[in-house]
């Protein structure tokens, strides 16, 4: 498998599964953010200087049963031919503005149509406006996982709410491994 943005706070949860399913994994983040890759037992690829197609095709020349994409742009295109025969790539790093979230289910049955090769699957909230079942059933063996302690979500800080544009800030800037968390002020009863 491999996950490409794979230092963030779902591509952390992604390596959390993975590691529970005992997976060979690759991911992708910036060099500084390898050494979380690697506690999960991952293989860190860093963008910044290597070519993740050309390392996954030396590493990997069946193909990948599994590519997850938290980035978008220009990774699906690239990331799609590193798909064995009946691979999937899951791709959550979709819009929530519907000519996005309809460009993303146009490209998805085009490549799903073509015989022979990987299929890609959107997932995440924009999808969700159209069919809510599997998130809900995806969040409720989550919650369990967590309360089980199988799973344990990477959290780089805690934040006042009302500081939730300085925290998205550092979201943007790439700065953050793993999730934030905003807390809501305790309130007077």
């Amino acid at each position: 498998m491999l996950i490409i943005g794979a230092s963030g706070g779902c591509g952390t949860a992604f390596l959390d599964l993975g590691r529970l399913a005992g997976l060979k994994m690759y991911g992708i983040a910036s060099g500084s953010k390898s050494s979380v890759l690697t506690q999960f037992g991952a293989i860190p690829i860093d963008y910044r200087k290597d070519d993740f197609v050309e390392v996954m095709r030396r590493a990997e020349p069946e193909g990948l049963d599994f590519i997850f994409d938290g980035m978008g742009g220009d990774y699906i295109n690239r990331a799609l031919p590193l798909l064995r025969r009946g691979g999937v790539l899951v791709e959550y790093a979709n819009p929530l503005i519907l000519p996005g979230v309809l460009r993303l289910l146009a490209r998805t049955l085009m490549v799903n149509l073509l015989p022979g090769g990987g299929k890609l699957k959107g997932y995440g909230a924009g999808l969700a406006l159209f069919y809510r079942k599997p998130f809900l059933e995806d969040w409720a063996m989550l919650f369990r996982l967590l309360q089980e302690g199988k799973i344990q979500p990477v959290i780089s800080g805690r934040f006042p709410l009302l500081e939730a544009a300085q925290t998205n800030a550092l979201l943007e800037g790439r700065q953050v491994v793993g999730n934030l968390v905003l807390v809501a002020p305790n309130l007077p009863r």
